[in-house]
């Protein structure tokens, strides 16, 4: 999939002047003139994506409140930030982690004046089709994301365009609603991989393998062995042969990623991403510091796994090449830092030259060994394994599990688990999509993060105090619970 343009419209992004002022889009001023072509259709969907780019959505954004599982750490003193994340506050004032919430209701309303617009454009009828199924992925995107840090969000109609300042929807409607974006996105694309000028767009994969995860979350595994079937019988979709190329500019177009953000190595066209991880004394002062992984992570790897290799190399003895020179870390020359590890998985564009803090590199959003884990664990949730029966082997999940693991050992078919177990899930799950914005809130779905987090094992923060009633959903941002004027209410126990 080459990169598709994402064209920045500079007139949609105002911000709201309702009561919630961040919550959505203000509709453009002296438009009159616009959505009456395909090219303005195509200018509205291009500008939906434009806040994925910030630093606070899939710059470093989406890492912020990660840092709640047991695999990274934030690595600089962003008090708020670590307060929510070790669960001792009952408030949500973090300056950066409260943006997300604005970024994505910006994207929100910007797919709603797609819908809104574009049925009425005179134009090819399969072009109209692929926008529209664009925006209402996005949409079942969006709102998927928000669901997962807080529960039940408020829902933006636009046939009452006035009601910006709504009050949230329950849990189980709330994932009706994005159930519903998905499966219109799913019937709207015709193509399983949009090639030409629409190469790198999502399409019908990237809506079914959506739907498969939010049905795990669900723990609709019926759906999501459904849906998640339907991706891999497609037979559109392989495993890059090496696991290190999925994150690497030059293998990003391969159709292991359903769904990628595209970036240029341009500023303002690209994302932080790569640069955030790393320390500044061994990128010659452009490392940011912010993330740093825990021994738990390190420790999750088998031996001869290449994966931990291209996830994250040790502080004390490991290799790190940079701007095309390779250097042997040490605690010396690394500095201060949270662990004894570092996150080198996003830094793949910088090892021959650095160009900049916008490597270019495309941000992996949903990738097929993703889904391949989903219908793995929707078989084992079927054949009566999960959380309560962890050691229980089931063979029928053997074939999508095995593609992933085999993969990350080279190939070597003995590494393959005849019966796996859920237990053999998440390990997969997590050695696999660590940084990926998984691994908290698969331990929440599970019902394990109570265990997990509080047990504090190889994790820098020691035991933490973990309450499920509490702490599976995280606390509104308090300016957003402001500017409704009481409309919208805080999560229970904070």
């Amino acid at each position: 999939m080459k990169r598709f343009r994402i064209i920045i419209l500079l007139f949609i992004t105002l911000v709201a002047s309702s009561c919630n002022e961040d919550f959505l889009d203000k509709s453009p001023y002296g438009l009159g003139t616009f959505w009456n072509t395909a090219e303005d259709a195509e200018l509205g969907i291009n500008a939906a994506y434009e806040p994925l780019y910030f630093e606070e959505s899939y710059g470093r954004g989406h890492f912020w409140l990660s840092t709640a599982g047991d695999d990274f750490i934030v690595n600089k003193n962003k008090t708020a930030v670590i307060n929510m994340t070790n669960f001792t506050t009952n408030v949500n004032v973090a300056g950066y982690a409260k943006s997300y919430w604005s970024d994505f209701y910006k994207i929100i309303r910007r797919c709603n004046d797609v819908l809104k617009n574009v049925p009425e454009i005179e134009m090819n009828q399969q072009r109209k089709d692929r926008i529209l199924g664009e925006a209402n992925f996005l949409l079942g995107f969006a709102y998927f994301q928000l669901i997962q840090k807080y529960g039940g969000v408020p829902f933006y109609d636009y046939e009452a365009e006035s009601n910006v300042n709504e009050p949230r929807l329950s849990l189980e409607d709330s994932y009706t609603r994005v159930e519903n974006y998905l499966k219109a996105a799913a019937d709207l694309f015709t193509e399983w991989e949009y090639a030409g000028e629409e190469m790198g767009r999502p399409h019908k994969g990237s809506a079914l393998g959506l739907l498969a995860k939010v049905y795990a979350f669900e723990g609709k595994w019926e759906a999501s062995k459904t849906a998640s079937d339907q991706v891999i019988s497609s037979q559109q979709y392989e495993l890059l042969p090496n696991y290190q190329d999925a994150f690497s500019t030059t293998s990003e177009n391969a159709s292991e990623h359903l769904f990628s953000l595209r970036c240029k190595p341009v500023r303002h066209q690209g994302t932080i991403t790569s640069i955030v991880h790393l320390p500044g004394s061994i990128t010659n002062g452009s490392g940011w510091n912010y993330f740093a992984p825990t021994a738990s992570l390190a420790k999750a790897f088998e031996e001869g796994d290449t994966r931990r290799k291209a996830t994250l190399v040790d502080v004390n003895g490991g290799e790190f090449k940079f701007d095309g020179t390779t250097t042997v870390l040490s605690k010396d020359l690394v500095g201060s830092w949270g662990t004894d590890y570092i996150c080198v998985k996003f830094a793949h564009p910088y090892k021959e030259k650095y160009v900049g803090w916008e490597s270019g590199l495309d941000i992996p959003i949903l990738r097929y060994s993703d889904v391949l884990l989903l219908n793995a664990e929707a078989t084992i949730m079927l054949n009566n394994g999960g959380p309560a029966n962890r050691d229980l082997g089931v063979a029928e999940a053997a074939e999508s599990f095995n593609k992933v693991r085999v993969r990350a050992f080279n190939g070597d078919a003995s590494k393959a688990i005849a019966e796996p177990t859920f237990n053999d899930l998440v390990k997969e799950r997590r050695c696999e999509l660590a940084f990926e914005e998984c691994r908290h809130y698969d331990l929440v779905r599970w019902g394990l993060a109570e265990e997990i987090y509080n047990a504090g094992i190889d994790d820098p923060r020691g035991p933490r105090n973990y309450k499920p009633s509490i702490h599976n959903v995280f606390p509104l941002p308090q300016g957003e619970i402001d500017n409704s004027n009481g409309v919208l209410e805080q999560n229970p126990g904070y």
